[in-house]
Order: C-alpha cells, then sequence, then structure tokens
C-alpha cells in the first residue's frame, strides 16, 4: 500500500503557538509588610530623621520633707536613613511590535512591576539580616554551628524580645468549635525561607494556620505559628552560602515585634512606570525603530530598634 504519511508530506506550519502565556513563579513579598511607612516630602532632601526619647530611671527614693529632688534630664536617640533611586527598563524594537503575536509592551510592563516588587523587597530583607540582635540556634541535633531551629530556639529570642519591651503584634485567638482547631497566642512575626519549611513544623508548638480558630485573620503567605511567633513563609529568604561551622548555608529569621523597622519613600518620586513611545527619542531615534518601557523608586528601609528585632540563624536539618 502506498501510503502517504507524514515522513512525506510534514507540516508547513510545524508548531501551534498558543497565545495564552504562561504565568510566571513570582515568589512572596513579605518583608516590608510589618515595616513603619514613612515618606520624605518632595523638595526636602533625601534623609529622614527619627527621634526617640529615652526612658527616665524609675524614682524609687523617698521625698524628704521640704527637699526639692535632683530631677532627671530629657535624652533622645535620632536615626537617620537616606533614600536611595533605584530603576530598570527594556528596550523593545519596531519590529518586535510588529511581527510577535503578544502584546510585548503591555507583558514588559508587568514584568517591570514584578521587578521592581521583588527589588525593593530584597533592599529591605537585606536590612533586616543587618540587625545587631543575632542568636545562632543550637538545640538542634544536626551537630552544626547553628543548629536547625527548635522551639527551645524560638522561645529563646521570644524571651529577649519579651526583655527589650517589644510589644506583639497579634493578639490572642481563642479556641474556635471547629475540629482540630486551637487557640493562637499573642505573637510577633517572623519570616522564614522555603528550604527549612520542614524545620520549622517539626517544632514541638508548631500550628499550621489552617488549624486557627478564626480564618478570616491569617496574612497572605502565613504558614503556621509556634508558640508567641507566627511566621511567613517565602522564597526570598535571606541566607548566606557554605557559612556554617561545617560548610552549610546558614538562614537568617528575622522574628520581630510593633515598630522594629521602617521602610521610606520619597513622595511624589516613589514609583514611576516611564514608557517611551517609538521615536521619542528624537535625533536619537530617527527612523522610530525603538520603544523602552521601565520603572525608578525612591526608597530606604531602616531598622528603628534592635531590642524589637532578633535574627536567629539556622542550618537546614540533613
Amino acid at each position: 500500500m502506498n501510503l502517504t504519511t507524514t515522513t512525506q508530506v510534514d507540516p508547513a506550519v510545524g508548531i501551534f503557538y498558543d497565545r495564552v502565556l504562561l504565568k510566571r513563579a513570582v515568589p512572596a513579598l513579605v518583608h516590608d509588610r510589618f515595616a513603619q511607612k514613612k515618606g520624605i516630602k518632595s523638595k526636602s532632601g533625601t534623609t529622614i530623621k527619627f527621634r526617640r526619647y529615652n526612658s527616665l530611671t524609675v524614682a524609687k527614693t523617698p521625698l524628704q520633707e521640704g527637699v526639692t529632688p535632683p530631677g532627671q534630664q530629657l535624652s533622645k536617640t535620632d536615626l537617620t536613613a537616606q533614600v536611595s533611586q533605584y530603576g530598570d527598563f527594556v528596550h523593545v524594537t519596531d519590529v518586535v511590535d510588529l511581527t510577535v503575536e503578544d502584546a510585548v509592551l503591555t507583558e514588559t510592563a508587568i514584568l517591570l512591576g514584578e521587578q521592581m516588587g521583588e527589588t525593593l523587597d530584597e533592599i529591605t530583607r537585606d536590612i533586616l539580616a543587618a540587625c545587631a540582635s543575632v542568636t545562632n540556634a543550637s538545640g538542634g541535633f544536626n551537630g552544626d554551628t547553628p543548629t536547625e531551629i527548635t522551639q527551645d530556639d524560638v522561645d529563646a529570642v521570644v524571651d529577649t524580645l519579651l526583655g527589650g519591651n517589644a510589644k506583639f503584634f497579634t493578639g490572642i485567638m481563642r479556641a474556635g468549635t471547629g475540629v482540630g482547631t486551637a487557640p493562637v497566642r499573642a505573637a510577633y512575626w517572623g519570616i522564614f525561607d522555603t528550604d527549612i519549611r520542614r524545620d520549622v513544623e517539626d517544632c514541638e508548638d508548631w500550628l499550621g494556620a489552617h488549624q486557627y480558630p478564626n480564618q478570616t485573620d491569617i496574612q497572605a503567605d502565613e504558614w503556621g505559628a509556634t508558640g508567641n511567633v507566627r511566621w511567613l513563609m517565602t522564597t526570598k529568604g535571606y541566607y548566606t552560602d557554605d557559612t556554617s561551622n561545617l560548610g552549610a548555608d546558614t538562614y537568617y529569621l528575622p522574628i520581630f515585634g510593633k515598630d522594629a523597622y521602617g521602610t521610606i519613600k520619597l513622595d511624589g518620586g516613589t514609583v514611576q512606570n516611564i514608557v517611551k513611545e517609538f521615536g521619542s527619542g528624537g535625533t536619537s531615534d530617527p527612523l522610530n525603530q525603538r520603544a523602552t518601557s521601565g520603572w525608578k523608586a525612591w526608597w530606604v528601609a531602616r531598622i528603628l530598634n534592635d531590642a524589637f528585632m532578633h535574627i536567629l540563624k539556622v542550618t537546614k536539618n540533613a
């Protein structure tokens, strides 16, 4: 039988192009979610000053009749932060615009928005990781320094924050009627990387977010709680390569209370999406061959009180 197959006559167009673009894997941007949000007014420079008055010492000496006590002087602590400008852009040619099936400039704007979000999140993350208050986890069993995270390590950080008068972010969730649910303590917030998810879940007091009695009071990207810490999970957690005693990656887990850090923008110039159409370059684009799409933003993060934040350094359990 002289059967004609695609071996003899193959399709002239051998690929069908699905114009519905694939979804991108976008990380959870969590690091600036609980910051104090501040702005520098336009035409006021690029530096902001924070001021905190220091507490007075307690007055436990009894007053003597007719004798005026010496009194105390006020004192203050000033902190400054200077915003910097960040940005990026993409060049697109007229040939791409005319021949490619996709809405290229629209998709470019979405990509740049994602890039901007990740950039500002990582800038804040890196500032948090530089907190002066740091502890190596030591309660684990992997033989490294630091060890994997344990409940004892989390509780030690909580003790330190309580000793620094750091205030909880969230109140108590009282037990509900749902099957398998449990009460949630008043809590600080913590952030961990997906790489150590199993270790966090192995903590003695672990309670998954699905077990909370109130499912309406759960943050996006919240994974669960360990005692007095409620945790957000992200693929963008801070870590350093090969820096443990045994040469493993070291993960930095920020745990913090209210008013521990802030993010600062420059009012009127925080985020700009800038599109230059084909030919808008004047004499540098005489044939209307190039368009650009970009963004720029003013941003800085600042730790406001190291006593309200603590970094727990951990490794991954083998």
